[in-house]
């Protein structure tokens, strides 16, 4: 108590000094409108620059659950339009020879997830994601993001997995040419990230640089028509009997983040009836 007196009579002149500016302000706005009209203002403008940086600060902090919001859409999106062209597929297919190779829509879904490491410059490349087995993901799953093909599910923990790319030449895949129904195996030389090879395409097929290039659907793997290329060049190739496509690679394997994963309800069914058939 002693202190506090002692603090009031050391500034006793401060503290006198701000009672009566208190007092003269109070005075002058409560008997002034003007001076009313002027405070009000410039307390609006103040509580407006308050209330906008609250704002800014919100939206900045929610942006990363506004971001796994639209993902989530796109995915959701990306079901709907295959579902779609699936059934515009029945009523404008009339040989039904594509129909029957193409798989139901209802058949795969879509797991999101987001690459954690990745590598463009080695031979034997490996991709990193952020989702493993209990986000419902398993080895040899198609793995694509929305420019194409990315590669195949190797190895899977509890909560990460890792991807086979495309880039990696231990790896191929089962591709076609779009418009012509041509179908061969896509493989990356170890050379240029931009471009793999896609073999085996018969000699009598009549090829044409900018010809989409997409998968067959003859795996477990992908369903048919995810995005994979255009045609480069063509020649022919070590073997007579087939043409060699150089395939420009949709996907830009440098900036890989936002992927998804595709997992097929019936892929385990199906992995038996074959292995069953190959005894």
């Amino acid at each position: 108590m002693l202190n506090i007196f002692r603090f009031i009579a050391k500034y006793s002149t401060f503290l006198l000094f701000i009672i009566l500016q208190a007092c003269a302000l109070y005075l002058l706005f409560n008997n002034n409108s003007f001076q009313q009209s002027a405070l009000f203002s410039s307390a609006n403008r103040i509580n407006g620059f308050v209330f906008t940086a609250e704002e800014s600060v919100t939206q900045y902090f929610n942006m990363r659950d506004n971001n796994e919001a639209l993902l989530k859409q796109n995915c959701e999106l990306e079901l709907k339009i295959a579902r779609l062209q699936s059934a515009l597929l029945q009523y404008t297919d009339t040989s039904g020879i594509a129909l029957l190779r193409m798989k139901e829509s209802e058949e795969f879904s879509l797991i999101r997830g987001r690459v954690i490491k990745n590598s463009v410059s080695h031979l034997l490349n490996y991709v990193t994601l952020n989702i493993g087995k209990l986000d419902g993901v398993l080895p040899e799953m198609g793995v694509a993001n929305a420019q194409g093909i990315v590669g195949v599910v190797s190895k899977v923990s509890d909560h990460y997995s890792v991807v086979i790319p495309v880039l990696n030449p231990q790896i191929r895949f089962s591709c076609k040419l779009k418009k012509l129904n041509a179908s061969g195996s896509l493989l990356w030389d170890g050379t240029d990230r931009r471009f793999a090879y896609l073999e085996e395409i018969p000699p009598y097929v009549t090829v044409s640089k900018g010809d989409t290039v997409v998968t067959s659907g003859f795996s477990a793997i992908f369903p048919e028509g995810i995005m994979v290329g255009t045609v480069d060049e063509y020649d022919v190739g070590d073997d007579a009997n087939f043409l060699k496509l150089k395939i420009r690679l949709s996907t830009k394997f440098d900036a890989l983040s936002n992927i998804r994963v595709i997992r097929y309800k019936h892929r385990e069914e199906v992995k038996k009836v074959e292995e069953e058939a190959a005894l």
